[in-house]
């Protein structure tokens, strides 16, 4: 606090308050006299009011540098508590992993006997080596087959559902997408587009037609045979159209064709020289299948390839 009147000794001077009921009064003294150095002024001229002015100033600068520094650190602290954080849920997922480990993949089998374990082959194929030492392959291709615990390999042939039978009678179940082929694959066109066919083995597929009806074919023997709801089946080929259960009548048709139909089911159709079946399902389907073309080596074919020629002879 001032008294007096600004001139004079003490009493009736300028009189500078040494002391205040402040609870940081030295410190704040402290600052006064650090700023009034860097002013180059003593104590007393800095409390004088031409200096306060520069003297506020410094303490704003000083409070925001403070501030910036405090914000600083919040944000180091916001990062690092981040960070921890991170490492915390990751130990988490590590103990979880090792507490709780992933079940292996046995694609393409839906699940494998207890204590089988899966490897993948350099050629694509993938090994699964049950627990009692017996093998099953799986290559690329998609080709099965099982090594037995004597040394005997057999090739395995997924059937209906996809089940797959081991040589000692067990059953493995395929996963649907990896026995589903396109109709192109199968060779067979006029299929609804939510039927698609299976692959039973290398060069036969399956498939569920409405009304009980299936359909397999055969790019091997270049055969389709038609199984009927009431269990009669007919064989369609160029060389030998036959129906076991009902009979089927076979006419020929000029350039090699033979048209077909079944008395007992209605099927009726035309196999083309070459093998192409066109054929017209009791259920209202029209359907087309065709064959991959002959290498020449199918015992079937004739020189070059070619289907044979097959001569009937005709009631006169």
């Amino acid at each position: 606090m001032v008294f007096g009147n600004g001139y004079g000794e003490e009493g009736d001077g300028l009189i500078i308050e040494r002391t205040s009921s402040a609870p940081a009064h030295y410190e704040f003294m402290a600052l006064v006299r650090l700023l009034a150095a860097g002013l180059g002024v003593c104590e007393d001229e800095a409390a004088e009011g031409p200096y306060l002015l520069q003297i506020r100033d410094k303490l704003e600068e000083i409070r925001a540098l403070l501030e910036q520094s405090h914000a600083a650190s919040e944000a180091l602290r916001a990062e690092a508590q981040a960070v921890l954080e991170a490492h915390a849920q990751s130990a988490e997922e590590y103990v979880r992993q090792v507490e709780e480990p992933e079940p292996p993949d046995f694609d393409p089998f839906v699940a494998m006997p207890a204590g089988t374990t899966v490897r993948d082959l350099p050629d694509g194929g993938r090994l699964f080596t049950l627990a009692d030492g017996s093998f099953v392959r799986v290559d690329a291709g998609g080709n099965l087959s099982a090594l037995t615990a004597d040394g005997a390999v057999e090739v395995l042939e997924p059937a209906r559902g996809g089940v797959v039978t081991l040589p000692d009678g067990r059953e493995l179940v395929l996963k649907p997408e990896a026995v589903r082929v396109t109709h192109e694959a199968a060779g067979i066109e006029g299929l609804p587009l939510d039927i698609d066919p299976v692959q039973t083995a290398e060069g036969r597929y399956r498939v569920e037609l409405p009304g009980g009806y299936r359909l397999d074919v055969s790019h091997n023997d270049r055969t389709a045979v038609l199984g009927n709801p009431d269990g009669t089946v007919d064989i369609l080929a160029i060389t030998r159209i036959e129906g076991v259960g009902e009979k089927i009548e076979v006419r020929l048709v000029p350039g090699g064709a033979k048209g077909f139909a079944a008395a007992g089911s209605g099927h009726k159709g035309i196999i083309e020289a070459d093998g192409t079946i066109h054929l017209s399902v009791a259920n209202g389907l029209d359907l087309v299948v065709r064959f991959p073309e002959s290498t020449g080596d199918d015992e079937e074919s004739g020189p070059g390839g070619e289907p044979p020629v097959i001569c009937e002879e005709r009631e006169r």
